[in-house]
């Protein structure tokens, strides 16, 4: 891990660092995302399977560093997937639906600076209308049919929120997923916070705004993850945060909460109430990640496993735990399994955000930028720059 007290971490290194850390989670999770266990120990360099007494120590940190590798999808993986890899036997660094999200959601800002408004709802489902007619989805038959499959639930809920009302196109968002509370926000929303560093309680505002695919607990819990990120960008670039660092941010999300979700009577806020579930559980864990995750196991063992509170829970755990070795935080969030890439992309989202693109491993930064401009003709870094410079009329929208 490159020395952080050196590093550039400048507002525009740590906006590049939030996307590259995002794209980079996907692509290490992509691989195993939802495999089986038994076939996951089968490849080279597993993840660790740790033991109930294993403590997360400075060698367990090391060591998991040497676990930190990008993978091919060819051993579990060879064949495309909707809402996964849409390329053949597809090589180290190809990211899955989590990145493409993003994707889609830097289209719309394009759209909404080209047109001169600002970035809403509308607009972003705009833009999941339009993103299927972009040039690397238009010039490949395969890529056109796992993108209708991909956003048949999408587009229905777009139009809706659009205003076309015919039953065989548009359906109210509400029924997305059977109105499961999901991590899609988690996935779309996350370079957000670039528009509004330091400022959470307008970062939490936007991404409400537009999430009109988040249903019920999910609003409040992804617009939080957004405002903790909008804040971390907005912290003094001094390299020597101190191990609290990831507490302080956890307050402040806690304390953004302008919906007044906290007010509620005979509820507890689903931020709160999940924040309270992960730092209980550290606490009864003492450093053991596989007490942790057995802990996960009996929560959320009922649970679809992105649904929006286990995403949420499986990161923050992982960025806590390894908060004496934060890079170590991207191998620890695989280890419990399941919904792999959704808890790295947005573990790699904070390190990057925090610390800038240089945290991350020059050569699997540009290892997954090359596949993206490859596979979807997405430059990462042109994408992160043009983010990073907004101007202030539209790092203000969705501000009260």
């Amino acid at each position: 891990m490159k020395d952080r007290s050196t590093a550039d971490h400048g507002l525009a290194s740590r906006v590049r660092g939030l996307m590259t850390g995002s794209f980079l989670g996907d692509a290490l999770g992509g691989p195993i995302e939802f495999q089986h266990p038994d076939a996951v120990k089968q490849l080279a360099t597993p993840p660790h399977h740790w033991g109930l007494d294993e403590v997360f120590d400075a060698r367990a940190a090391k060591e998991a560093l040497a676990r930190f590798t990008l993978r091919g999808y060819d051993p579990l993986r060879p064949t495309p997937e909707p809402f996964g890899h849409w390329t053949r036997h597809a090589r180290p660094g190809t990211v899955t639906d989590d990145s493409r999200h993003k994707m889609i959601l830097l289209a719309a800002l394009r759209a909404a600076v080209a047109a001169g408004t600002r970035l809403d709802a509308a607009v972003l489902a705009r833009a999941y209308l339009d993103w299927p007619r972009t040039p690397a989805v238009e010039r490949s038959p395969e890529k056109q049919a796992l993108c209708a499959d991909w956003l048949e639930e999408w587009q229905p809920a777009a139009r809706w929120v659009l205003g076309e009302r015919n039953p065989d196109r548009a359906r109210p968002p509400e029924r997305l997923w059977g109105g499961l509370a999901t991590c899609c926000g988690q996935m779309i929303l996350l370079p957000l916070a670039a528009l509004h560093p330091g400022r959470p309680e307008a970062a939490y505002l936007h991404a409400y705004e537009l999430a009109f695919f988040d249903n019920g607990p999910a609003r409040d819990l992804n617009a939080g993850l957004v405002a903790g990120l909008a804040w971390v960008l907005g912290q003094p670039a001094t390299g020597s945060e101190g191990p609290d660092f990831w507490d302080r941010m956890l307050e402040v999300m806690r304390a953004t909460d302008p919906h007044r979700y906290g007010e509620v009577p005979w509820v507890q806020r689903p931020l709160d109430r999940w924040l309270d579930f992960v730092e209980e559980t550290l606490a009864a864990a003492k450093g053991r990640p596989g007490r942790v995750f057995a802990r996960l196991d009996a929560a959320f063992g009922e649970a679809i496993k992105w649904e929006a509170q286990v995403c949420f829970s499986v990161a923050v755990a992982a960025l806590l735990l390894a908060r004496s070795e934060p890079l170590a935080a991207l191998p620890l969030s695989l280890e419990w399994g399941h919904d792999t890439d959704s808890y790295a992309q947005l573990v790699g989202a904070f390190l990057g955000a925090r610390f800038g693109e240089e945290v991350f491993p020059a050569e699997m930064r540009e290892v997954v930028r090359g596949r993206v401009i490859e596979d979807y003709g997405f430059d990462l870094q042109a994408e992160a720059d043009q983010l990073a410079a907004h101007p202030p009329s539209h790092r203000t929208a969705g501000s009260a």
